[in-house]
């Protein structure tokens, strides 16, 4: 990346407060349905990580092993998702959110999101020389796998052909 500046791990803090904020926006913009309930408690997880990412950044910090968050040598992948981020944010969030018409647009979405989110803290627990940190970063991944899964069922439930390709019949 040109911006030898950049802090992974103060994008990731950041990249939680646009995802809670989007789940947030989603859950209302389906209020009443099934959806609207995997929306609110991903908001919620989403806060946990947010505040479990500050929690780590700060033990980090106090131990003397951060410069592993810090690191500029990120493969293209990586280099891709800290430039585009994983939710969108702001103007660009209402805009992909009134873009979703259906829940299936929502879940597309959402888990394009957890993907890049794995991405991330795979690549910052390789990155990381501090057991407890590895622990804390892979149990987030582990999280947001569950996210992933829970987003394909609830899809699964409402599109059968979505259901189809994933599971290999009709439902």
């Amino acid at each position: 990346m040109a911006n030898a500046e950049i802090s992974v791990i103060d994008f990731a803090v950041r990249q939680e407060e646009y995802g809670a904020s989007f789940y947030v926006k989603a859950a209302e913009k389906f209020k009443g349905t099934e959806l609207a309930g995997l929306f609110v408690k991903l908001a919620k997880e989403e806060a946990k990580h947010l505040q479990e990412l500050i929690d780590l950044q700060a033990s980090a910090m106090r131990k003397g092993v951060d410069e592993c968050f810090r690191a500029v040598e990120i493969d293209d992948y990586l280099d891709a998702v800290l430039r585009e981020g994983i939710l969108p944010k702001g103007e660009k969030a209402a805009e992909r959110l009134e873009q979703i018409k259906t829940v299936e647009d929502a879940c597309r979405i959402a888990m394009q999101a957890e993907k890049n989110a794995i991405l991330l803290y795979t690549e910052l627990a390789k990155r990381s020389k501090d057991r407890e940190q590895k622990k804390i970063l892979e149990r987030m991944i582990r999280e947001e796998k569950t996210h992933m899964a829970k987003i394909a069922g609830m899809r699964a439930d409402i599109d059968p052909i979505y259901a189809a390709e994933r599971f290999g019949k009709l439902c």
